[in-house]
């Protein structure tokens, strides 16, 4: 009996201690790029003082598919609801630090990912969430090009805006090929302090 009490305890005190949030995005072409059909999930388990992001995708033809890059930002303060102007922190990504962290999803993974993102609770930085958005999506295929899909703005033109998509041949050379269901900035998460 006292084994049983324990066990229940243990498994109540995991449950409240942890917080797990799901986002579940679903990703098409417009002009039938099939390659890009896929769903996206991040799943975040937070405690008080860790997160931890695991992201897959589940593409609809994964044969041709070598993996995916995947590029994550933290937005401005201008995006946030508070009086503050100063800036958010946001967790320290293992290997990463704060704000920016990448990820590759791996066929020989089934396409998952995970990483662990550390809150310091005496550092203060006046924040109580944190918006995280895809900044870069990339396709890499097993004849070695690539499929860029715009998930967000770029600025430098490197890459293409949302809901853009560019095929980057072997010879590194650019063409568009379509657009997705993608809105700028809308594939993202929040974690909260």
């Amino acid at each position: 009996m006292r084994s049983l009490t324990v066990t229940i305890f243990l498994f109540l005190f995991i449950s409240c201690s942890s917080n797990t949030e799901v986002f579940e995005y679903e990703i098409y072409s417009d002009d039938k790029v099939d390659l890009v059909n896929s769903k996206l999930l991040f799943n975040i388990n937070k405690s008080s003082n860790m997160a931890h992001l695991d992201v897959q995708i589940f593409p609809k033809k994964q044969k041709d598919i070598e993996s995916y890059s995947l590029v994550f930002d933290m937005k401005f303060r201008e995006d946030y609801e508070s009086e503050f102007n100063g800036v958010c922190l946001g967790p320290s990504w293992e290997n990463f630090g704060s704000g920016e962290f990448s990820l590759e999803l791996k066929n020989e993974n089934n396409f998952k990912s995970e990483i662990k993102g550390f809150l310091d609770l005496n550092e203060d930085d006046r924040c109580k969430n944190y918006f995280y958005y895809l900044r870069f999506l990339k396709i890499n295929l097993r004849n070695k090009e690539q499929i860029l899909i715009g998930v967000a703005t770029d600025y430098a033109k490197d890459y293409p805006d949302a809901p853009f998509i560019w095929l980057v041949n072997k010879n590194n050379q650019l063409e568009e090929i379509g657009t997705t269901n993608i809105e700028k900035y809308s594939l993202n998460f929040e974690l909260s302090k």
